[in-house]
């Protein structure tokens, strides 16, 4: 199969195109043929070895896609060959950046035809995390006011969709460039994070979900009321602490299931959350898609077009 690798940490540049291994379904997984697979943050530090360094070369990236099934493993009877899926990775196993992947069936869920293939990798981990983020960790409320720091990202404009069809009035910050788009999915207010100090305008907010990390988390603490609470996943695998007592700093577990799957398929069936912008790539173009993540200057989601 054609794949996206490296062969050793680095820059854009280390990455590669080339033929790898095919994979193979042990018991309990199938194999997905790829049509499309998602660019994510988490992808580059990987790649430059910020999220520690790997013990194995040549080494897959990539942790969320949609395709068809194409093998079943000894077990496995609840999909079947031909079944049209999407799905994130099991925590610990990349490998989205290639024709084809082997998975656990048990963490893919069928897609449904609500949502095409480019669709379905872009709101796979992006939905996964923003659901985590916002029913699971922060159980927002109806009548509550959130702020999501860094509005026009995957995860974030999930989020703010989520959180609006929760019945909560949602806040966010974004280049004036973006505010359009966000008033467009639901936004109630938009700071220009370039023109206007959020914590001079903001207050008062029962929750915070900050995408952005660095000095923005530290500092959104600061517009909870007291007993708010906020949930970062910008900021590592801990949540920052926060200099004030009153206030709870979480950071979602963002567990791999189908169920959480099927709930983004709900939502959009459902008319309540829509697919992100889509810049598109080959999967030939992986060093690009790279350099524009990395920037964090574009609006919605990176997917590469495998088949």
């Amino acid at each position: 199969m054609k794949a996206a690798f490296i062969e050793r940490h680095g820059g854009p540049e280390v990455l590669k195109y080339g033929d790898m291994p095919d994979p193979v379904a042990a018991p309990g997984e199938v194999v997905v043929d790829i049509v499309a697979a998602s660019v994510n943050g988490a992808d580059w530090k990987v790649r430059e070895g910020k999220s520690g360094q790997l013990s194995k070369f040549p080494y897959i990236l990539g942790r969320d896609f949609s395709g068809v099934v194409s093998a079943l493993g000894e077990g496995v009877s609840d999909l079947r060959i031909g079944d049209e899926v999407f799905a994130v990775c099991d925590v610990g196993q990349e490998g989205a950046y290639a024709e084809k992947i082997a998975i656990k069936a048990a963490i893919v869920a069928k897609k449904t035809d609500c949502l095409s293939h480019v669709d379905a990798a872009a709101l796979a981990l992006a939905g996964l995390t923003a659901i985590c983020a916002i029913e699971d960790t922060l159980k927002l409320k109806a009548g509550e006011t959130i702020l999501i720091q860094g509005g026009a990202g995957g995860v974030a404009s999930f989020a703010i969709q989520l959180a609006k069809h929760l019945g909560a009035r949602v806040i966010t910050t974004a280049s004036a460039a973006n505010h359009d788009y966000l008033r467009k999915i639901g936004a109630d207010e938009i700071i220009d994070y370039n023109a206007v100090d959020f914590t001079k305008v903001v207050q008062d907010c029962d929750a915070v979900f900050d995408t952005v990390g660095g000095d923005v988390a530290q500092r959104s603490f600061t517009v909870l009321k007291p007993g708010g609470r906020a949930a970062f996943i910008g900021s590592g695998a801990q949540a920052p602490k926060p200099e004030r007592s009153d206030v709870t700093a979480l950071r979602p577990s963002v567990g791999r299931d189908r169920p959480h799957l099927e709930r983004i398929v709900a939502l959009v069936a459902s008319g309540a959350v829509r697919p992100p912008e889509v810049t598109r790539y080959r999967l030939s173009e992986a060093a690009a898609a790279h350099e524009l993540s990395q920037s964090r200057h574009f609006r919605g989601k990176l997917v590469f077009i495998v088949r």
